[in-house]
């Protein structure tokens, strides 16, 4: 098992894929350090503007609408003091934007449908003993490239930071520690996710499609339709699917949390594990492999 996890790790690293991805994420990391106090400034003078605005229904209308269509990569400055920059909460905010999420199933699909055209798989996969090992090594592997390419980030944001604002300031790791790990673990579950469904169907393509399509919020979309379709055909109320989501549990860690939503979101992500794992299993272990 051991010499496994070794020869995927020895893998992944040296995949030039993740080397290009990682420059590509830590420019853009760079970059949004560069803009984020003029992005709170404008959002701050946003929020002035609907408060005196004419009706305030209105805005809140708008506000709504606003935040229902919101697609693709949104980080969110609010809590944020332009003249007081904090790390960890500037690298919460990249987490719970999905940035972080899009390049790293980008890689981790490259890397799981790798096998398919180098032949290590069926290689590999007649020598060992019991085939589930190697589902549990490419998930030690990718457990370990999402703390190596967090680590980068943050040391990235740090090294941004001082250059753009000239101070460091870390902010309250017993508030912000605990959220960022439990954005962690279900980022990797959300991985994981897109890995099996990948494994699955055998078509790098379609879940590379899949899952940047899922990492940027279409999985609400979808949601919202089965949603409203239910209600109006099947007369189901109350049917929030999005709630079921990992995409909408990352949103939902932030300081202050209750209790109830940090134990649904843990449970939720140990759920999503445990059923791709099976599902990863059962297929390597039946799939033809000579």
């Amino acid at each position: 098992m051991c010499n496994t996890i070794r020869m995927e790790l020895y893998k992944m690293f040296r995949m030039q894929a993740f080397w290009v991805i990682t420059l590509i994420t830590i420019l853009m990391v760079a970059v949004s350090a560069s803009f984020l106090v003029s992005d709170i400034e404008e959002n701050t003078t946003s929020e002035v503007t609907l408060v005196d605005g004419p009706s305030s229904s209105q805005a809140d209308e708008e506000s709504d609408d606003a935040t229902t269509l919101q697609f693709g990569i949104n980080e969110s400055s609010e809590g944020m003091d332009a003249n007081n920059l904090q790390v960890l909460q500037v690298f919460m905010a990249h987490l719970s934007s999905g940035m972080f999420a899009l390049f790293n199933v980008i890689f981790l699909i490259i890397f799981v449908t790798a096998d398919q055209k180098n032949g290590y798989i069926k290689n590999i996969g007649c020598q060992v003993k019991r085939r589930y090992r190697l589902i549990v090594a490419k998930w030690v592997a990718a457990a370990v490239y999402v703390l190596v390419f967090d680590a980068i980030m943050l040391a990235t944001q740090v090294v941004a930071l001082v250059a753009t604002q000239g101070y460091l300031h870390w902010g309250s790791a017993q508030t912000y520690l605990p959220c960022i790990g439990i954005q962690m673990l279900l980022q990797y579950a959300f991985l994981v996710a897109c890995m099996t469904l990948t494994m699955v169907i055998r078509s790098r393509a379609l879940g590379m499609t899949a899952g940047v399509c899922l990492s940027m919020g279409m999985a609400s979309l979808l949601c919202m339709l089965i949603d409203v379709a239910s209600r109006r055909f099947l007369h189901i109320e109350n049917l929030q699917l999005e709630n079921y989501l990992i995409t909408t549990k990352i949103n939902l860690i932030v300081p202050g949390v209750a209790g109830t939503q940090i134990r649904n979101a843990v449970i939720l992500a140990v759920c999503y594990l445990a059923v791709m794992t099976v599902l990863s299993i059962i297929n390597v272990e039946k799939r033809d492999l000579a």
